[in-house]
């Protein structure tokens, strides 16, 4: 599955969830690329990252009947209500900190002016290096 996705276990990831929550879904990166042309303008790479719960859910199992007609996980005072299964939500597609996971990126290119120069959508593998807290 690696070699179908583009590989950006490199790249510093973060997730910005907060401490002791178990299922991190999403995750981003910010780095400046180096300069490609005379002009002075800098130019940024900006990644949001998404857990890829689709690779596990197929489409009209009874698994993807059941997460569709709940839509969310709802979180009450004192449990949660998941979506879909603690396995799941809580470990495979939790982008837990230095472990690879599978991911649907968007990944821009923009400049100091935070213009967009282009826009790119991929699967990816990715390993969640920084957590803020």
């Amino acid at each position: 599955e690696i070699k179908k996705r583009v590989d950006l276990r490199s790249v510093c990831i973060c997730s910005v969830d907060p401490p002791g929550c178990t299922d991190i879904d999403d995750a981003l990166h910010a780095r400046a690329l180096p300069h490609l042309t005379d002009t002075r303008l800098h130019m940024y790479e900006v990644g949001v990252h998404i857990a890829d719960v689709t690779h596990f859910v197929r489409p009209n199992t009874a698994l993807d009947k059941e997460a569709a007609s709940r839509s969310t996980t709802v979180y009450l005072v004192d449990k949660r209500i998941d979506m879909v299964p603690d396995l799941l939500s809580s470990n495979l597609c939790s982008l837990r900190g230095g472990e690879e996971r599978l991911a649907f990126s968007c990944v821009w290119q923009i400049d100091e002016n935070a213009n967009v120069l282009s826009t790119k959508f991929h699967k990816s593998v990715i390993k969640v290096t920084f957590f803020f807290t």
